[in-house]
């Protein structure tokens, strides 16, 4: 018989950084944690009792290890430990083996009997910061110098490039500066009170460019050692869906323009590929000792229940546009793909203020008309993917091993109908612990290759 586990840490923060004062508890009332990539913050509900006992050596280290001492025992409030702006840790599993289910902040704490707590991941941390710095002049020649504070808005000319000097500079902690190989974006305007997860819901909303946190172990923190360390990732990418070059292709010659007479050769494609970032975001968490990055499930033997449907790529009648201006041209370069009776779903627009076309020599322009268009083309492609999937909707309850996290592949068999086995992306994972047991509810998404999983 297996043995639920659970470990909450709390910390106390000075200015958001965890410090040294640390309280553990080792009992609770309930806990549902969802995580989804689609969202840009994973959230976590702990409900606790209204107290705990404690002891003055331990110190609030939670009810099983005070009871085990006798001396001065305290009932507290749990109030004094779980407090606005503390940094929080939640560990789950069976049987002593636990594995990190949440990292973040409260958000807030309400409730006296029981006691609910309310948690961000590590968005809540950028949430406090201002995307642009906004420096204060102590005189008028310095505000010459600088920024004007009394704007109201100012343009980011390279927004990823941006993004990681900001989250360099304000050091934020467990985040590793993000990378991402996309088509150059342009200026993005934004208020200067806009935080840096507006700023982030802006690349999403204008260019499909998706940010969330993933919990990974630090392999620098096991040498020499057993204890694991992990850190909160911050992965930036166009790519979410995990497709590949041989996909990204397929969609290109299925959907493509009837009217395009050349077809895009090899080396533009293989170009465009690069300038996407796709190969960037495949097999990213291959190195990660304690997630596999795979799980492996069965009907009628860990699958409890579920409510999934087929999904089939050509019953969706959508159009994806990317269209791209330069700096010494008004006319956009447009690119178009999917079905030529699909409505419009998206359309995306990108600038490059640093390069010039050259009007004067056509022959010259064509090539480099149809060099861009296939960059153009690969881009709608790839966002033509998120529209149109084959694979399954809804999802699955299990318990809590395999523990999956979003944008893990997941394989399924012995289902009844065949269409329902295969690979699978997890797109989100709600997760339970309580006295009702220790449970993962997963949202499947696209089908995948087996040779990607």
């Amino acid at each position: 018989m297996l043995n639920l586990n659970c470990t909450i840490k709390v910390y106390e923060t000075e200015a958001l950084k965890p410090s040294g004062r640390v309280y553990q508890f080792t009992h609770v009332r309930d806990i549902a944690i969802k995580s989804s990539y689609k969202k840009f913050t994973d959230t976590a509900i702990i409900t606790m009792p209204k107290s705990v006992v404690t002891n003055a050596i331990n110190d609030a280290l939670g009810i099983e290890l005070a009871k085990r001492s006798l001396i001065d025992f305290e009932q507290r409030s749990i109030h004094e430990f779980f407090k606005i702006d503390n940094y929080i840790e939640v560990f789950l599993g069976y049987n002593g083996e636990e594995k990190p289910a949440f990292r973040g902040y409260i958000r807030e704490v309400k409730g006296d009997a029981p006691v609910q707590i309310f948690c961000d991941d590590m968005m809540y941390y950028l949430k406090k910061y201002k995307m642009v710095d906004i420096k204060k002049s102590t005189s008028k020649e310095e505000d010459k110098k600088n920024v004007i504070t009394s704007n109201k808005s100012e343009k980011v000319k390279n927004p990823i490039e941006a993004l990681k000097k900001r989250l360099e500079k304000l050091e934020i902690p467990f985040v590793d500066p993000p990378t991402i190989n996309t088509e150059q974006l342009g200026e993005v305007i934004i208020d200067r009170q806009c935080n840096i997860v507006e700023f982030l819901k802006v690349l999403r909303e204008k260019f499909g460019v998706y940010s969330y946190f993933r919990l990974e172990e630090s392999k620098e923190g096991n040498r020499g050692g057993n204890n694991k360390v992990y850190k909160s990732n911050l992965y930036i990418t166009n790519n979410p869906y995990q497709y590949q070059e041989g996909e990204i292709n397929t969609f290109l010659e299925k959907y493509k323009n009837t009217e395009e007479k050349v077809p895009l050769s090899k080396k533009i494609l293989k170009r465009a590929i690069s300038i996407t970032g796709v190969g960037n975001v495949l097999n990213l968490f291959q190195e990660s000792e304690t997630y596999i990055g795979e799980g492996r499930l069965r009907f009628h033997y860990n699958i409890i229940r579920d409510n999934l449907k087929i999904k089939k790529e050509e019953v969706n009648k959508v159009r994806v546009r990317a269209e791209i201006f330069y700096k010494n041209s008004n006319v956009a370069i447009p690119a178009e793909i999917g079905d030529a009776d699909g409505r419009l779903v998206k359309k995306y627009v990108y600038h490059n203020n640093e390069e010039e076309l050259n009007f004067d020599d056509s022959n010259a322009y064509q090539e480099r008309e149809k060099e861009i268009k296939g960059r153009m083309k690969v881009i709608a492609g790839l966002k033509l993917g998120e529209f149109k999937q084959t694979g399954l909707t809804g999802n699955v309850l299990t318990f809590g091993e395999p523990f999956m996290r979003p944008l893990d592949s997941i394989s399924l068999e012995q289902a009844e109908d065949k269409e329902k086995q295969g690979v699978f992306l997890v797109e989100e994972v709600e997760r339970t612990y309580g006295i009702d047991g220790y449970r993962q509810r997963i949202t499947l998404g696209r089908q995948l290759n087996k040779k990607e999983a």
